[in-house]
């Protein structure tokens, strides 16, 4: 018995008896009996394949073909068999293994007999000539081969009954070919679709750069519909044309008025064949149409955006996808996939893309469009009928029967016979000229019949395997291989760890189709493991290993195997963790969130180097921040207010029966910065107290809350910081308000107390009162007296909420007086815990656990859930200025790098470690370039995940913020 069988021989057996299955050399059933057999581990086969390890194809085939012999019948009856054409066709002659004496001398041929043999000759030799898949012959044995085949035609012996026989071969040679077409429909379309679905190997790189993003989505568009190149034209709001164009990459703008009265012409829901001899000249030139050979333009549903495809290379199976949209109404697949693409495309510079993102949407696209791929099939298969049959089809679309005819090139015909392809759309066929009575109509409707339900078998398969990839899509810490029965890579669940990629020595290339799994893993224990699993032909077997292997078996036959990894990136110590203590499954939660955060921005700076030596760098936890002290060798000290002093107010009780005329308190296009009286600043606040009743639900007497405010606006304004003033305070309290007014009109309006709210909107006002000016990192390396007094930690923020609540401890400032004993300490802690939100190197875990916990069925019944959610709000107002239209947006970012200019200077004078990316700010290039990663990589996903709660509204922020990493990359690529 032998026990080093490689799973190599088994590959190369596989490959080669279906090559021998095209062929001709041997049947479908045998193959299936081959398969078997080998899946019972019948030690004749076994041992063949082991001994044909350095045999050449031709042995091995012959090795094969003796192996059946043996196993069915005697050499002298398989000599005799007949086997079929592919895989129904009709049955002829095989090439024989005829020995030169095999012809006994003394047997006599009559005259017709010779004739037919010689007949029977020919037609086996025109079969094998012209057969697209060639049998195994030498170029020596094609020329004699052809040589017999001319000497044959020439022969001038006929008989009475030869000429009914060549038109009877001719006719059921015909009969043959629709047999063979409707088999190669089938394969060459599951073939296509098979490819695509591993399409999504482009995306498996930790290196995700915008152009492998862009070009996976072209090969993407490819495969699915054939086109090789898109344009897009979306009409502004003031009738002006944005056309994207893929071929270039790029944006033009243009303001053409007969461009757009000619889309106001097109309707939805129609795909329409642009030519040069159309309705639409100017449309025409615009989406460039000469230079391909079909373009097809569609409108998207509500919108004025228009998609052209554009087709140059028109032998793909799939090249008349795009034709059957308005025939079998697949419209809305066109639209969901044009979407797909404008989105991509256009936030691909603007936003961080994950590679799990995007093979996900091409996951969920694709499936629906393998679905309608039954009607190409549908088509293909009636235009393969059409050169036989007269064809009519009929769609019921709910709306009455339609009947589309087909021409034919036969008429006058009787017999009919319908067909019905059992779709939602009730498609069914009429075949005139068919007759199921004969032997020929009955072998082609059979073969019509069996290749449409494979491929609907097909497409369920994809259904189920694509659900079980999105699956697996989702997982943080498994890691999936999966390869066909041939060891090639079809599918891996995400990219490949690095610490993965270094243990087992995985040599990965995303460009590298069909990489087989000896070629990916450079492990030979693991390819040792692989190999001997395989030959044991276990379904599953337990490993203490960190992977396992398995295979995929489908009515006993092998189709291939998965190996899976599990990362084992957080371990958990069983005798710390009682998991039957709910606190203690807090506290792992906790921290398996903590370590996902800490990979996500590992990652994160993997794919995005530009972003180590960015402003970006400020937001990662402190924990994995590299701390160097530098020892001061000056005394800074910001000696505080001395409580109980009181300044000179500025918002005086008689003030507040003036009318506040600053715009826009209620909604996100709130300007302080436009506001010079400080009078109308105050009324902001009083204001937004008033729209939620709190002055009157809290009792707040208005000349205390008058002091309070001017308190307030002196400790924010006494240093004259450019950026971290009143202004901003004013600013992050407004957007808190604006973000509860969405908020109220959610299914979570309720989610949040009026004493929460009043909690948050006054952390808001407060959250950066008496800012020095300078980071976390500044007064953490001067050894400032804050860094001292809160031990390095939040050091800023802990100061900002112990200088407000003083405040609160005053009697003549204390807005709180209405509140006591354990209702103040309450509110105390609420305060604090948002004002600690603030502190952006809690910005990663801040967005992680918020995501995590909103999918939760019960999230916010839980103290929790409202100190999370109330968190991402002021965090997420921190950055209003961000998120307003650019001019306006661009005014907070000058002043706001002015503040790190001066901190710049400020630590060389001093001798302490500056920081990169404050460097070079006063040049605008250098400050587009860290204000386009800031935004791209901070904002944008902080107001994301809050309008993604918000129920999306607050994406027209999110659409500001796309504009402001546009503009200023144009800026850092223009300078």
């Amino acid at each position: 018995m032998l026990t080093n069988t490689h799973l190599s021989n088994y590959i190369r057996f596989f490959q080669i008896i279906s090559d021998m299955e095209q062929e001709c050399l041997i049947s479908q059933k045998e193959k299936h009996q081959l398969k078997v057999n080998l899946t019972l581990k019948d030690m004749q086969l076994v041992n063949m394949i082991a001994l044909n390890t350095d045999a050449d194809e031709e042995e091995f085939k012959y090795s094969i073909i003796n192996y059946l012999r043996k196993q069915n019948q005697s050499p002298r009856q398989r000599q005799g068999q007949k086997i079929r054409c592919k895989s129904t066709g009709i049955e002829m002659s095989p090439i024989r293994l005829i020995r030169r004496n095999s012809v006994s001398k003394e047997s006599k041929v009559t005259e017709e007999q010779l004739i037919q043999q010689i007949d029977d000759l020919n037609d086996s030799l025109v079969m094998i000539l012209q057969n697209e898949n060639k049998c195994i012959l030498t170029p020596i044995v094609t020329e004699k081969l052809k040589s017999i085949l001319e000497v044959i035609q020439k022969t001038t012996i006929s008989s009475p009954s030869t000429t009914t026989t060549k038109i009877l071969q001719a006719e059921e040679t015909e009969y043959c070919k629709i047999v063979d077409k409707f088999t190669q429909l089938y394969s060459d379309m599951k073939k296509h679709y098979t490819d695509y679905l591993n399409c999504h190997l482009l995306l498996m790189n930790n290196n995700l750069s915008y152009e492998t993003l862009v070009q996976s989505v072209r090969v993407f568009v490819k495969r699915l519909i054939d086109a090789d190149q898109i344009t897009y034209l979306h009409i502004r709001d003031d009738q002006s044309q944005q056309t994207y164009y893929s071929v270039e990459d790029q944006y033009i703008i243009t303001n053409d008025k007969q461009i757009y009265n000619e889309t106001q012409l097109i309707q939805p829901n129609k795909v329409l064949l642009l030519d040069e001899c159309n309705f639409y000249p100017a449309l025409s030139e615009q989406f460039k149409i000469k230079q391909y050979k079909k373009n097809y333009l569609i409108k998207l549903n509500n919108q004025d955006i228009f998609v052209c495809f554009h087709i140059n290379d028109q032998t793909s199976i799939i090249n008349e996808f795009l034709n059957l949209a308005d025939e079998f109404d697949i419209f809305e697949d066109l639209n969901q996939l044009s979407i797909f693409l404008i989105e991509t495309i256009k936030q691909a510079k603007i936003q961080i893309f994950t590679p799990l993102q995007l093979s996900h949407m091409i996951q969920g696209i694709g499936i629906a469009f393998i679905r309608s791929s039954k009607y190409l099939f549908i088509k293909q298969s009636i235009h393969i009928l059409q050169s036989k049959y007269q064809v009519e089809i009929h769609i019921n679309s709910g709306d009455g029967m339609s009947v589309v005819s087909s021409p034919s090139f036969f008429y006058g015909i009787q017999k009919q016979v319908d067909f019905d392809f059992k779709d939602e759309l009730n498609i069914s066929i009429s075949i005139n000229g068919m007759d199921l009575n004969k032997k020929s109509d009955l072998m082609i409707y059979k073969q019509l019949t069996q290749s449409f339900n494979k491929y609907l078998k097909f497409i369920r398969q994809c259904y189920d395997r694509t659900t079980f990839y999105k699956f697996f899509v989702k997982s943080q810490d498994t890691l999936i291989f999966e390869f066909d029965k041939l060891g090639r890579l079809i599918f891996l669940s995400r990219p490949i760890p690095q610490e993965i990629k270094r243990e087992f020595n995985i040599n990965f290339d995303p460009k590298q189709t069909k990489m087989t799994y000896s070629q990916l893993f450079q492990n030979e224990e693991l390819l040792k493991y692989i190999e001997n699993f395989l030959q044991e032909q276990n379904i599953l077997r337990d490993s203490d290993q960190q992977y396992q292997v398995f295979m995929k078996m489908e009515e006993r036959s092998f189709k291939g195997f998965f190996i899976i990894f599990q990362q084992g990136w957080f371990k958990y110590d069983q005798k710390k963790f009682d998991l039957s203590d709910p606190s203690l499954q807090k506290e792992l939660q906790k921290q398996i969130i903590q370590q996902e955060t800490i990979r996500f921005i590992d990652n994160l700076e993997q794919n995005n180097p530009q972003i180590l030596n960015s402003v970006v760098q400020m937001f990662k936890p402190r924990s994995t921040q590299r701390q160097t002290i530098h020892y001061r060798n000056s005394i800074l000290q910001f000696e505080p207010a001395k409580l109980g002093i009181q300044h000179k107010s500025s918002l005086r009780l008689e003030d507040l029966d003036i009318q506040c005329l600053i715009p826009n308190i209620d909604n996100f296009h709130f300007n302080i910065l436009a506001v010079d009286d400080m009078i109308q600043k105050q009324l902001v606040v009083v204001e937004i107290l008033k729209y939620h009743n709190l002055i009157k639900e809290y009792d707040i007497p208005l000349d205390t809350l008058c002091q309070f405010l001017s308190e307030v606006e002196y400790k924010y304004n006494k240093k004259n910081n450019v950026f971290h003033n009143y202004d901003h305070g004013i600013s992050v309290m407004q957007n808190v308000h604006a973000i509860l007014l969405q908020l109220h009109q959610t299914n979570n309006s309720s989610i949040l107390s009026l004493f929460n709210q009043f909690a948050l909107l006054l952390s808001g006002l407060c959250h950066d009162v008496s800012h020095t000016g300078r980071t976390n990192t500044f007064e953490i390396n001067s050894l400032s007296n804050l860094a001292i007094r809160y031990h390095d930690r939040s050091v800023l923020e802990q100061h900002h909420a112990a200088k407000s609540l003083k405040l609160l401890c005053v009697p003549n400032t204390n807005i709180l007086q209405s509140l006591k004993g354990e209702e103040f300490r309450k509110f105390r802690r609420i305060f604090i815990s948002n004002i600690l939100y603030t502190d952006i190197t809690e910005h990663f875990n801040l967005i992680k656990n918020f995501e995590t916990k909103i999918l939760e069925q019960n999230f916010g019944s839980q103290d929790e859930d409202i100190k999370l959610l109330s968190g991402m709000i002021i965090h997420t107002s921190d950055f209003t200025g961000g998120a307003k239209q650019f001019e306006l947006s661009k005014q907070w970012s000058f002043k706001v790098n002015k503040e790190f200019e001066q901190q710049y200077e400020l630590e060389g004078k001093l001798g302490y470690p500056q920081l990169p990316y404050m460097k070079d700010l006063h040049n605008l290039s250098v400050m587009a370039k860290q204000e386009a990663g800031f935004f791209k990589f901070i904002v944008r996903p902080l107001w994301q995940s809050m309008s993604k709660y918000l129920d999306n509204r607050l994406q027209k922020q999110v659409e500001y913020l796309d504009e402001t990493i546009q503009k200023w990359e144009q800026i850092a690529n223009s300078e």
